[in-house]
């Protein structure tokens, strides 16, 4: 693995404060690293430490700016991007010459309506104009799709693609399917707020792409290809052969394991389990913190409010949709939104290993107005590894910066700097 030192300078206003959140890594929200209690303004510059594992499987995530009370606020103003990590060496069983080449062939796609929530999105910030992707014909791509949402009166919308396009999925919020690609071509996907999806994806002709019928991007179809290496996303090229992902402990298959604690969870508009965000007070699941090592499932009673977990990806284990139809059975995400027409607040059901990382974690509702307004807690994962607090400041005008943020563990009314 590797370890990256993020060097965060204010804005040079002392009354804007401001942090940054990587949004899907598996790395430790305490210490230096991926705290969003972390804070720096003026001309202080902090230091965040990310270590990277070498068993961190690679995806596509996403970096934004998480200060509570402001998210909205900063994301509105464009304090967002994409956050890759590369595959890696060891990505799956059945990876081939044909399918290393398709993951390497990748175009970026990032929707946002942040300059206007109500408007349409706007891809890979061309405005005035529609995006335009240029492709070879009859080509496989891997295109990496990361969706932005201010509006929170809505969590979900559908990307389409054009009749002239053949797509898959092969990941979902930067983790990859067990089997990829996915059994079934579409034209369709569903994605909540706050998710990623990477599909294969190749056209014969020109085409376009829509979010919710809405044209956003176009597609040139050129000539064909003349690489040595023909990308594919197919086992020996051969369409509809799949290879098998190489799945870390965080992300092994828990749908036989014997769970820890099964706990139910609500989100609403300010709240979770009708506890708003708090400093003093962390979300206690079962009265208690939460044990490294042990596997739980959750209950999740969302409505169309999307729950995100920081550091742990949820899988779905739930066989009767009530996930909705963004999520699939046996499948993991970071956010869950369900989206079925008239389902209400259906009964989805994940589990989660808590594993690798330990200390405190954050759970919120991805709306970010909805998060700014109390809909987020946190909690403590307790007896795993800890992240040190150093190095933390670099250039600090007040004498007093960024100090670390104690939260206190549900088990013994204690705090921990963690």
């Amino acid at each position: 693995g590797k370890t990256y030192g993020l060097f965060v300078r204010g804005s040079g206003n002392e009354d804007t404060v401001t942090n940054i959140h990587t949004h899907g890594l598996h790395i430790p929200g305490h210490g230096n690293a991926d705290d969003v209690t972390r804070t720096v303004s003026g001309s202080d510059v902090i230091i965040y430490e990310y270590h990277i594992p070498t068993y961190h499987m690679g995806g596509t995530h996403w970096y934004h700016a998480h200060w509570h009370h402001h998210s909205e606020q900063f994301v509105g103003g464009g304090a967002f991007g994409m956050l890759i990590v590369e595959d890696g060496s060891n990505v799956g069983t059945g990876v081939d010459a044909g399918v290393e080449a398709f993951l390497k062939n990748e175009k970026i796609f990032i929707a946002s309506n942040h300059e206007d929530i109500y408007g349409p999105f706007v891809v890979n910030g061309v405005e005035g104009d529609l995006e335009s992707y240029d492709f070879n014909s009859d080509e496989w791509y891997r295109l990496r799709i990361l969706t932005v949402n201010l509006d929170p009166n809505t969590s979900s919308r559908t990307i389409s693609f054009g009749d002239e396009c053949q797509a898959y999925a092969i990941a979902h919020d930067g983790i990859f399917r067990f089997e990829v690609p996915a059994r079934t071509a579409q034209n369709d996907f569903s994605i909540g707020d706050a998710s990623r999806l990477d599909v294969a994806i190749r056209c014969a002709s020109d085409s376009t792409i829509s979010i919710n019928d809405e044209t956003v991007a176009t597609i040139k179809a050129g000539q064909p290809s003349t690489k040595s290496v023909v990308p594919s996303p197919f086992k020996s090229s051969i369409e509809g052969q799949s290879w098998s992902s190489t799945r870390p402990d965080y992300l092994a298959d828990l749908r036989d394991a014997i769970t820890y604690y099964t706990y139910e969870l609500k989100l609403d508009e300010t709240n979770i389990n009708q506890q708003t965000y708090s400093l003093e007070k962390p979300l206690c699941l079962g009265h208690s913190d939460v044990q490294y090592g042990s596997i739980y499932e959750w209950e999740l009673r969302l409505s169309y409010h999307p729950l995100h977990l920081h550091i742990y990806p949820m899988q779905v284990v739930s066989e009767n949709n009530e996930c909705g139809e963004n999520h699939e059975y046996g499948e993991f995400y970071d956010t869950i939104t369900i989206r079925n027409e008239g389902m209400g607040r259906s009964r989805c059901k994940v589990r989660i290993a808590f594993v690798d990382v330990g200390g405190k974690t954050l759970m919120q509702c991805h709306l970010f107005k909805h998060g700014d307004q109390g809909a987020m807690a946190f909690f403590h994962v307790v007896g795993g590894p800890t992240q040190p607090d150093e190095p933390r400041v670099h250039e600090c005008a007040s004498g007093l910066c960024d100090e670390p943020v104690s939260i206190p563990l549900c088990s013994s009314g204690e705090s921990l700097n963690t």
